[in-house]
Protein backbone atom coordinates (compact mmCIF):
# COMPACT_ATOMS: atom_id res chain seq x y z
CA UNK A 1 0.00 0.00 0.00
CA UNK A 2 1.41 3.03 -0.78
CA UNK A 3 1.94 6.00 1.48
CA UNK A 4 -0.44 8.38 2.13
CA UNK A 5 1.41 11.44 2.80
CA UNK A 6 -0.77 13.99 2.76
CA UNK A 7 -1.97 12.89 6.51
CA UNK A 8 1.75 12.65 7.61
CA UNK A 9 2.57 16.29 7.62
CA UNK A 10 -1.16 16.67 10.16
CA UNK A 11 0.63 14.36 12.59
CA UNK A 12 3.49 17.35 13.27
CA UNK A 13 0.17 19.84 13.35
CA UNK A 14 -1.16 18.32 16.29
CA UNK A 15 1.86 17.26 18.08
CA UNK A 16 3.35 21.08 17.69
CA UNK A 17 -0.59 21.99 19.22
CA UNK A 18 0.34 19.67 22.02
CA UNK A 19 4.05 20.98 22.56
CA UNK A 20 2.11 24.77 23.11
CA UNK A 21 -0.66 23.40 25.82
CA UNK A 22 2.90 22.06 27.35
CA UNK A 23 4.61 25.50 27.61
CA UNK A 24 6.69 25.43 24.71
CA UNK A 25 5.46 27.96 21.96
CA UNK A 26 7.30 31.38 23.39
CA UNK A 27 7.33 33.73 21.16
CA UNK A 28 5.91 31.96 18.31
CA UNK A 29 2.48 30.99 20.15
CA UNK A 30 2.52 34.89 21.46
CA UNK A 31 2.05 35.88 17.51
CA UNK A 32 -0.89 33.98 16.77
CA UNK A 33 -2.43 33.66 20.55
CA UNK A 34 -5.66 35.76 20.04
CA UNK A 35 -9.27 34.86 20.01
CA UNK A 36 -10.59 32.74 18.39
CA UNK A 37 -7.12 30.90 17.69
CA UNK A 38 -6.19 30.72 20.91
CA UNK A 39 -8.40 27.83 22.54
CA UNK A 40 -7.39 26.10 19.09
CA UNK A 41 -3.75 26.36 19.37
CA UNK A 42 -3.80 24.63 23.11
CA UNK A 43 -6.32 22.03 22.44
CA UNK A 44 -3.60 19.03 23.23
CA UNK A 45 -6.80 16.81 23.90
CA UNK A 46 -8.46 16.92 20.59
CA UNK A 47 -5.11 16.48 18.96
CA UNK A 48 -4.12 13.68 20.98
CA UNK A 49 -7.35 12.20 20.31
CA UNK A 50 -6.81 12.95 16.72
CA UNK A 51 -3.21 11.35 17.33
CA UNK A 52 -5.31 8.22 18.35
CA UNK A 53 -7.87 8.13 15.39
CA UNK A 54 -4.79 8.53 12.73
CA UNK A 55 -2.51 5.32 14.76
CA UNK A 56 -5.73 3.25 14.29
CA UNK A 57 -6.18 4.69 10.30
CA UNK A 58 -2.64 3.83 9.36
CA UNK A 59 -2.42 0.94 10.83
CA UNK A 60 -5.43 -0.17 8.96
CA UNK A 61 -3.66 1.00 6.19
CA UNK A 62 -0.30 -0.85 6.51
CA UNK A 63 -1.36 -4.28 7.83
CA UNK A 64 -4.96 -4.66 6.72
CA UNK A 65 -4.48 -8.08 4.49
CA UNK A 66 -7.48 -10.22 4.29
CA UNK A 67 -5.71 -12.28 2.18
CA UNK A 68 -2.60 -13.11 4.14
CA UNK A 69 -2.14 -14.56 7.54
CA UNK A 70 -1.13 -11.89 10.42
CA UNK A 71 1.88 -12.21 11.55
CA UNK A 72 1.41 -10.97 15.06
CA UNK A 73 4.69 -11.53 16.37
CA UNK A 74 6.64 -9.66 13.35
CA UNK A 75 3.83 -6.38 14.03
CA UNK A 76 4.99 -6.18 17.35
CA UNK A 77 8.48 -6.31 16.64
CA UNK A 78 7.70 -3.50 14.11
CA UNK A 79 6.07 -1.42 16.46
CA UNK A 80 8.69 -2.08 20.01
CA UNK A 81 11.48 -0.53 17.08
CA UNK A 82 9.50 2.00 15.72
CA UNK A 83 8.83 3.37 19.06
CA UNK A 84 10.50 1.92 22.11
CA UNK A 85 14.33 3.36 20.74
CA UNK A 86 13.69 7.00 21.19
CA UNK A 87 11.25 6.12 24.28
CA UNK A 88 14.30 4.88 26.47
CA UNK A 89 15.99 8.04 25.09
CA UNK A 90 13.68 10.10 26.33
CA UNK A 91 13.56 8.13 29.98
CA UNK A 92 17.12 8.56 30.08
CA UNK A 93 17.22 12.58 29.67
CA UNK A 94 14.07 12.76 32.86
CA UNK A 95 16.39 10.72 34.78
CA UNK A 96 19.67 13.05 33.95
CA UNK A 97 17.09 15.84 34.96
CA UNK A 98 16.37 13.76 38.00
CA UNK A 99 19.67 12.30 38.76
CA UNK A 100 20.02 14.17 42.38
CA UNK A 101 17.12 12.23 43.18
CA UNK A 102 16.59 9.49 41.12
CA UNK A 103 17.82 7.00 44.32
CA UNK A 104 15.09 8.11 45.96
CA UNK A 105 12.29 6.70 43.34
CA UNK A 106 10.33 3.61 44.25
CA UNK A 107 11.85 0.74 41.89
CA UNK A 108 7.96 -0.17 41.22
CA UNK A 109 7.37 3.58 39.57
CA UNK A 110 10.62 3.28 37.83
CA UNK A 111 9.86 -0.16 36.39
CA UNK A 112 6.18 1.01 35.36
CA UNK A 113 7.93 3.71 32.74
CA UNK A 114 10.69 1.43 31.88
CA UNK A 115 7.87 -1.60 30.48
CA UNK A 116 5.53 1.31 29.62
CA UNK A 117 2.79 0.65 31.79
CA UNK A 118 2.45 3.68 33.55
CA UNK A 119 -0.75 4.87 32.56
CA UNK A 120 -2.21 1.41 34.32
CA UNK A 121 -1.46 2.69 37.59
CA UNK A 122 -2.99 5.68 37.97
CA UNK A 123 -0.52 6.78 40.89
CA UNK A 124 2.47 6.66 38.26
CA UNK A 125 0.64 7.82 34.66
CA UNK A 126 2.46 11.23 35.30
CA UNK A 127 5.65 9.77 36.38
CA UNK A 128 9.26 11.00 34.70
CA UNK A 129 8.58 12.08 31.65
CA UNK A 130 4.51 13.08 31.74
CA UNK A 131 3.49 13.22 28.03
CA UNK A 132 4.67 9.35 28.00
CA UNK A 133 1.95 8.19 29.76
CA UNK A 134 0.23 8.18 25.85
CA UNK A 135 3.27 5.50 24.49
CA UNK A 136 0.92 3.07 27.32
CA UNK A 137 -2.26 3.88 25.71
CA UNK A 138 -0.53 3.26 21.88
CA UNK A 139 1.02 -0.10 23.09
CA UNK A 140 -2.07 -1.48 24.12
CA UNK A 141 -3.40 -0.39 20.82
CA UNK A 142 -1.12 -2.44 19.44
CA UNK A 143 -1.79 -5.30 21.93
CA UNK A 144 -5.27 -5.41 20.56
CA UNK A 145 -5.06 -4.71 17.00
CA UNK A 146 -3.63 -7.97 15.51
CA UNK A 147 -7.13 -9.53 17.30
CA UNK A 148 -9.03 -6.82 16.26
CA UNK A 149 -8.56 -7.06 12.52
CA UNK A 150 -7.98 -10.43 12.09
CA UNK A 151 -12.07 -10.15 13.37
CA UNK A 152 -12.88 -7.42 11.04
CA UNK A 153 -11.45 -9.73 8.32
CA UNK A 154 -15.20 -12.00 8.56
CA UNK A 155 -17.22 -8.31 8.82
CA UNK A 156 -19.07 -6.68 6.95
CA UNK A 157 -18.45 -2.74 6.44
CA UNK A 158 -22.31 -2.24 7.61
CA UNK A 159 -21.04 -3.65 11.03
CA UNK A 160 -17.81 -2.70 11.18
CA UNK A 161 -19.23 0.69 11.30
CA UNK A 162 -21.87 0.52 13.33
CA UNK A 163 -19.93 -1.79 15.93
CA UNK A 164 -17.39 0.99 16.31
CA UNK A 165 -19.85 3.65 16.37
CA UNK A 166 -21.99 2.07 19.46
CA UNK A 167 -18.70 1.57 21.14
CA UNK A 168 -17.61 4.94 20.60
CA UNK A 169 -20.93 6.11 22.67
CA UNK A 170 -20.96 3.43 24.93
CA UNK A 171 -17.41 4.67 25.95
CA UNK A 172 -18.49 8.48 26.03
CA UNK A 173 -21.37 7.55 27.89
CA UNK A 174 -19.54 5.98 30.44
CA UNK A 175 -16.34 8.17 30.36
CA UNK A 176 -18.63 11.36 30.74
CA UNK A 177 -20.51 10.20 33.76
CA UNK A 178 -17.80 9.36 35.76
CA UNK A 179 -16.02 12.61 34.40
CA UNK A 180 -19.10 14.59 36.14
CA UNK A 181 -19.48 12.84 39.09
CA UNK A 182 -15.29 12.33 40.25
CA UNK A 183 -13.24 14.57 38.48
CA UNK A 184 -10.67 16.21 39.69
CA UNK A 185 -10.76 13.63 42.55
CA UNK A 186 -9.47 10.51 39.94
CA UNK A 187 -8.02 13.10 37.24
CA UNK A 188 -5.06 10.55 36.30
CA UNK A 189 -7.27 7.86 36.15
CA UNK A 190 -10.20 9.41 34.04
CA UNK A 191 -7.50 11.02 31.59
CA UNK A 192 -4.94 8.62 31.20
CA UNK A 193 -6.15 5.02 31.29
CA UNK A 194 -6.02 3.44 28.16
CA UNK A 195 -9.31 1.56 28.12
CA UNK A 196 -10.97 5.06 27.62
CA UNK A 197 -8.75 5.83 24.69
CA UNK A 198 -9.50 2.78 22.61
CA UNK A 199 -12.89 3.74 20.68
CA UNK A 200 -10.93 6.61 19.23
CA UNK A 201 -8.37 4.00 17.76
CA UNK A 202 -10.71 1.54 16.95
CA UNK A 203 -12.68 4.14 14.96
CA UNK A 204 -10.23 5.13 12.94
CA UNK A 205 -8.95 1.01 12.15
CA UNK A 206 -12.24 0.67 10.47
CA UNK A 207 -11.75 4.01 8.60
CA UNK A 208 -8.68 2.75 7.15
CA UNK A 209 -10.50 -0.60 6.42
CA UNK A 210 -13.41 1.38 4.56
CA UNK A 211 -10.97 3.22 2.53
CA UNK A 212 -9.19 0.05 1.47
CA UNK A 213 -11.98 -1.84 0.67
CA UNK A 214 -14.30 0.86 -0.85
CA UNK A 215 -12.85 4.26 -0.55
CA UNK A 216 -9.82 3.83 -2.75
CA UNK A 217 -11.65 2.69 -5.77
CA UNK A 218 -14.08 5.05 -6.23
CA UNK A 219 -13.44 8.95 -7.43
CA UNK A 220 -14.21 11.99 -6.10
CA UNK A 221 -13.77 15.32 -7.07
CA UNK A 222 -11.26 17.23 -5.24
CA UNK A 223 -13.59 20.09 -4.44
CA UNK A 224 -16.15 17.49 -2.38
CA UNK A 225 -13.12 15.49 -0.75
CA UNK A 226 -11.92 19.26 0.25
CA UNK A 227 -15.17 20.01 1.47
CA UNK A 228 -15.90 17.39 3.53
CA UNK A 229 -12.16 17.74 4.88
CA UNK A 230 -12.55 21.73 5.76
CA UNK A 231 -16.12 21.13 7.41
CA UNK A 232 -14.98 18.72 9.68
CA UNK A 233 -11.97 20.70 11.23
CA UNK A 234 -14.16 23.87 11.31
CA UNK A 235 -16.96 21.61 13.42
CA UNK A 236 -13.80 20.62 15.60
CA UNK A 237 -12.57 24.26 15.61
CA UNK A 238 -15.98 24.98 16.64
CA UNK A 239 -16.47 22.77 19.48
CA UNK A 240 -13.16 23.74 21.06
CA UNK A 241 -13.58 27.49 21.12
CA UNK A 242 -17.41 27.25 22.24
CA UNK A 243 -16.65 25.04 24.66
CA UNK A 244 -13.91 26.74 25.92
CA UNK A 245 -16.25 29.73 26.58
CA UNK A 246 -18.26 27.38 28.56
CA UNK A 247 -16.39 26.91 32.14
CA UNK A 248 -19.70 25.02 33.63
CA UNK A 249 -19.13 22.34 31.58
CA UNK A 250 -15.99 19.85 33.24
CA UNK A 251 -12.41 21.27 31.87
CA UNK A 252 -15.30 22.27 29.16
CA UNK A 253 -15.74 18.61 28.13
CA UNK A 254 -12.28 18.96 25.66
CA UNK A 255 -11.53 14.87 26.23
CA UNK A 256 -8.63 13.18 24.90
CA UNK A 257 -10.92 10.20 25.84
CA UNK A 258 -12.28 10.39 22.19
CA UNK A 259 -15.06 13.38 22.20
CA UNK A 260 -14.48 14.21 18.82
CA UNK A 261 -13.38 11.14 17.21
CA UNK A 262 -16.13 10.60 14.87
CA UNK A 263 -15.63 14.11 13.48
CA UNK A 264 -11.96 13.48 12.91
CA UNK A 265 -12.45 10.07 11.36
CA UNK A 266 -14.04 12.03 8.68
CA UNK A 267 -11.79 14.42 8.43
CA UNK A 268 -8.19 11.80 8.05
CA UNK A 269 -10.84 9.86 5.48
CA UNK A 270 -11.50 12.80 3.30
CA UNK A 271 -8.25 13.83 3.60
CA UNK A 272 -6.92 10.36 2.28
CA UNK A 273 -8.91 10.70 -0.35
CA UNK A 274 -8.03 13.89 -1.42
CA UNK A 275 -6.29 14.90 -4.55
CA UNK A 276 -6.83 18.87 -4.34
CA UNK A 277 -4.05 21.51 -3.81
CA UNK A 278 -4.00 21.09 -0.56
CA UNK A 279 -2.62 17.11 -0.54
CA UNK A 280 0.10 18.41 -2.84
CA UNK A 281 1.25 20.84 -0.64
CA UNK A 282 1.18 18.56 2.45
CA UNK A 283 2.65 15.97 0.34
CA UNK A 284 5.96 18.10 0.41
CA UNK A 285 9.02 16.39 0.99
CA UNK A 286 9.95 18.64 3.76
CA UNK A 287 6.69 18.63 5.11
CA UNK A 288 6.58 15.00 5.27
CA UNK A 289 10.23 14.60 6.89
CA UNK A 290 8.82 17.18 9.67
CA UNK A 291 5.62 14.41 9.87
CA UNK A 292 8.00 11.53 10.11
CA UNK A 293 9.77 13.08 12.83
CA UNK A 294 6.83 14.25 14.68
CA UNK A 295 7.14 11.09 17.74
CA UNK A 296 10.60 12.18 18.46
CA UNK A 297 8.89 15.74 18.91
CA UNK A 298 6.47 14.59 20.92
CA UNK A 299 8.33 12.12 23.08
CA UNK A 300 11.84 14.29 23.78
CA UNK A 301 10.24 17.80 23.82
CA UNK A 302 9.42 17.48 27.96
CA UNK A 303 12.71 16.24 28.83
CA UNK A 304 14.34 18.56 26.47
CA UNK A 305 12.38 21.48 28.01
CA UNK A 306 13.53 20.52 31.66
CA UNK A 307 17.46 20.43 30.45
CA UNK A 308 17.49 23.56 28.34
CA UNK A 309 15.56 25.53 31.15
CA UNK A 310 17.66 24.85 33.39
CA UNK A 311 20.98 25.12 31.61
CA UNK A 312 19.51 28.32 30.68
CA UNK A 313 19.16 29.54 34.43
CA UNK A 314 22.65 28.26 35.77
CA UNK A 315 24.33 30.45 32.84
CA UNK A 316 23.48 33.77 35.17
CA UNK A 317 22.38 35.44 31.71
CA UNK A 318 20.22 38.61 32.13
CA UNK A 319 17.35 37.33 30.79
CA UNK A 320 16.87 33.73 30.51
CA UNK A 321 13.38 33.06 29.54
CA UNK A 322 13.56 35.31 26.93
CA UNK A 323 15.95 33.70 25.28
CA UNK A 324 13.93 30.64 26.00
CA UNK A 325 10.85 31.53 24.07
CA UNK A 326 13.10 32.65 21.31
CA UNK A 327 15.24 29.68 20.80
CA UNK A 328 13.55 26.37 22.09
CA UNK A 329 11.35 25.63 19.36
CA UNK A 330 13.36 25.40 16.78
CA UNK A 331 16.19 24.14 18.68
CA UNK A 332 13.71 21.24 19.96
CA UNK A 333 12.82 20.67 15.93
CA UNK A 334 16.16 20.63 14.88
CA UNK A 335 17.54 18.47 17.21
CA UNK A 336 14.81 15.81 16.46
CA UNK A 337 15.55 16.16 12.96
CA UNK A 338 19.25 15.37 13.59
CA UNK A 339 18.29 12.27 15.88
CA UNK A 340 15.71 10.95 13.49
CA UNK A 341 18.58 10.97 11.18
CA UNK A 342 21.76 10.05 12.65
CA UNK A 343 20.52 7.94 15.83
CA UNK A 344 16.71 6.51 15.40
CA UNK A 345 17.01 5.34 12.10
CA UNK A 346 20.36 3.79 11.84
CA UNK A 347 19.39 2.46 15.21
CA UNK A 348 16.26 0.98 14.01
CA UNK A 349 17.71 -0.43 10.83
CA UNK A 350 20.60 -2.30 13.17
CA UNK A 351 18.09 -3.77 15.55
CA UNK A 352 15.78 -5.00 12.93
CA UNK A 353 18.81 -7.17 11.48
CA UNK A 354 19.60 -8.47 15.27
CA UNK A 355 16.27 -9.06 16.41
CA UNK A 356 15.89 -11.40 13.36
CA UNK A 357 16.50 -13.96 15.21
CA UNK A 358 15.39 -13.23 18.39
CA UNK A 359 11.49 -14.32 19.65
CA UNK A 360 10.39 -10.64 21.27
CA UNK A 361 7.99 -12.88 23.78
CA UNK A 362 11.11 -14.37 25.49
CA UNK A 363 12.96 -10.97 25.58
CA UNK A 364 10.32 -9.32 27.11
CA UNK A 365 9.21 -12.01 29.71
CA UNK A 366 13.03 -11.47 30.38
CA UNK A 367 13.08 -7.99 30.69
CA UNK A 368 10.03 -8.43 33.37
CA UNK A 369 12.18 -10.95 35.04
CA UNK A 370 15.47 -9.54 35.85
CA UNK A 371 13.57 -6.97 37.38
CA UNK A 372 11.50 -9.85 39.78
CA UNK A 373 15.40 -11.60 40.32
CA UNK A 374 16.35 -8.58 41.76
CA UNK A 375 13.44 -7.42 43.75
CA UNK A 376 13.36 -11.66 45.15
CA UNK A 377 17.18 -11.20 45.53
CA UNK A 378 17.19 -8.22 48.01
CA UNK A 379 14.04 -9.74 49.57
CA UNK A 380 15.06 -13.23 50.41
CA UNK A 381 18.79 -11.06 51.66
CA UNK A 382 17.89 -7.95 53.94
CA UNK A 383 14.67 -6.56 55.69
CA UNK A 384 12.93 -4.76 52.82
CA UNK A 385 11.96 -2.01 55.47
CA UNK A 386 14.89 -0.20 57.64
CA UNK A 387 17.66 -2.17 56.02
CA UNK A 388 16.77 -1.55 52.28
CA UNK A 389 17.10 1.78 52.86
CA UNK A 390 20.83 1.46 52.80
CA UNK A 391 20.79 -0.87 49.75
CA UNK A 392 18.40 0.93 47.78
CA UNK A 393 21.03 2.89 45.32
CA UNK A 394 22.98 -0.41 45.14
CA UNK A 395 18.82 -2.16 43.67
CA UNK A 396 18.43 1.03 41.41
CA UNK A 397 21.89 0.78 39.94
CA UNK A 398 21.67 -3.02 39.32
CA UNK A 399 18.64 -2.74 38.03
CA UNK A 400 19.38 -0.29 34.98
CA UNK A 401 22.75 -2.22 34.50
CA UNK A 402 20.67 -5.37 34.17
CA UNK A 403 18.16 -3.76 31.75
CA UNK A 404 21.01 -2.74 29.49
CA UNK A 405 23.62 -5.49 30.26
CA UNK A 406 21.54 -8.65 30.25
CA UNK A 407 19.44 -7.76 27.35
CA UNK A 408 22.68 -7.08 25.33
CA UNK A 409 24.20 -10.53 27.01
CA UNK A 410 20.90 -12.60 26.20
CA UNK A 411 20.57 -10.93 22.07
CA UNK A 412 24.82 -11.42 22.06
CA UNK A 413 24.78 -15.18 23.40
CA UNK A 414 21.43 -16.86 21.16
CA UNK A 415 19.55 -17.08 25.12
CA UNK A 416 16.40 -15.72 22.98
CA UNK A 417 16.87 -17.26 19.66
CA UNK A 418 13.99 -19.81 19.22
CA UNK A 419 15.67 -22.49 17.67
CA UNK A 420 17.80 -22.79 20.63
CA UNK A 421 14.09 -24.33 22.29
CA UNK A 422 14.33 -27.71 20.32
CA UNK A 423 17.76 -28.52 20.33
CA UNK A 424 19.45 -31.00 23.17
CA UNK A 425 20.07 -29.97 26.66
CA UNK A 426 23.22 -28.63 26.32
CA UNK A 427 21.99 -26.44 23.48
CA UNK A 428 18.89 -25.79 25.60
CA UNK A 429 20.71 -24.48 28.87
CA UNK A 430 24.12 -23.10 27.80
CA UNK A 431 23.50 -19.93 25.86
CA UNK A 432 20.98 -19.31 28.69
CA UNK A 433 23.54 -20.13 31.57
CA UNK A 434 26.40 -17.98 29.83
CA UNK A 435 24.08 -15.09 29.61
CA UNK A 436 23.05 -14.85 32.81
CA UNK A 437 26.17 -15.65 34.08
CA UNK A 438 27.89 -12.89 32.09
CA UNK A 439 25.03 -10.52 33.03
CA UNK A 440 25.83 -11.04 36.99
CA UNK A 441 29.89 -10.88 36.12
CA UNK A 442 29.44 -7.35 34.66
CA UNK A 443 27.08 -6.43 37.23
CA UNK A 444 29.32 -7.46 40.10
CA UNK A 445 31.89 -5.32 38.43
CA UNK A 446 29.90 -2.35 38.51
CA UNK A 447 28.95 -2.60 41.97
CA UNK A 448 32.48 -3.04 42.82
CA UNK A 449 33.36 0.08 40.95
CA UNK A 450 30.53 1.36 42.78
CA UNK A 451 32.01 0.44 46.09
CA UNK A 452 35.55 1.51 45.49
CA UNK A 453 34.86 5.07 44.58
CA UNK A 454 32.63 5.09 47.58
CA UNK A 455 29.14 5.42 45.46
CA UNK A 456 28.30 2.80 47.91
CA UNK A 457 28.33 1.72 51.40
CA UNK A 458 27.97 -1.97 51.25
CA UNK A 459 28.57 -4.81 48.47
CA UNK A 460 26.37 -7.32 48.69
CA UNK A 461 28.04 -10.57 47.14
CA UNK A 462 25.38 -13.03 48.38
CA UNK A 463 22.61 -10.78 46.91
CA UNK A 464 24.69 -11.32 43.36
CA UNK A 465 24.77 -14.57 43.72
CA UNK A 466 21.41 -15.29 45.06
CA UNK A 467 20.00 -13.02 42.08
CA UNK A 468 22.01 -15.28 39.64
CA UNK A 469 20.00 -18.40 40.90
CA UNK A 470 17.05 -16.49 40.35
CA UNK A 471 17.38 -15.37 36.88
CA UNK A 472 18.74 -18.53 35.27
CA UNK A 473 15.86 -20.80 37.03
CA UNK A 474 13.15 -18.22 35.52
CA UNK A 475 14.90 -18.09 32.73
CA UNK A 476 14.98 -21.94 31.76
CA UNK A 477 11.10 -22.11 33.10
CA UNK A 478 10.18 -19.68 30.53
CA UNK A 479 11.80 -21.40 27.37
CA UNK A 480 10.49 -24.63 28.59
CA UNK A 481 7.52 -22.79 28.98
CA UNK A 482 7.76 -22.24 25.57
CA UNK A 483 8.70 -25.62 24.39
CA UNK A 484 5.96 -27.26 26.68
CA UNK A 485 3.13 -25.06 24.48
CA UNK A 486 5.17 -25.78 21.16
CA UNK A 487 5.90 -22.48 20.29
CA UNK A 488 8.14 -21.93 17.23
CA UNK A 489 8.09 -25.76 16.92
CA UNK A 490 9.96 -26.44 13.65
CA UNK A 491 7.54 -27.71 10.83
CA UNK A 492 7.58 -30.88 9.76
CA UNK A 493 9.89 -31.95 6.69
CA UNK A 494 6.97 -33.24 3.55
CA UNK A 495 7.44 -36.47 2.12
Amino acid sequence: MKRLDQLTFTRFIAIIVVLFFHGGGGVYLKAIDFFPLSPILVSATTSVTYLYVLSGFVMSLVNYRPGEKFNVGKYWTARFLRLYPLYLLSFILVCLYYSDSIAQIKLQKTLANVLILQAWIPRYAQSFNFAAWSMTVEFFFYAVFPFFTMWAYRQSMKKLIWGSLILWAVSQTIHNALWVGYFPEYENFLVYFPIFHISSFILGAVGGIWYLREGRDREYRSNKTLTVFAGGVLLACAYIVISSRLPSLPHGLQLMTGMLAPVLTVVIVALALDKSWLSKFFNTPALITLGDTSYGLYILHVPFFWLYERALNNLNIADPKQIFDLTFLPLTIGLVLLIHFYFDQPLRIWLKKILQNVSMPILFLDLGLLGLSIYLAFNLRIDMGREYALYRPIALAMFWSAFVLRTIFTVGFNASNPAILYGSFMQFVRPVLISVTAGTMALGLIIFIGYSVGWFHNFPRSILVTDWGIMLALSLLVRYGFRRAGVYAPKPLSA
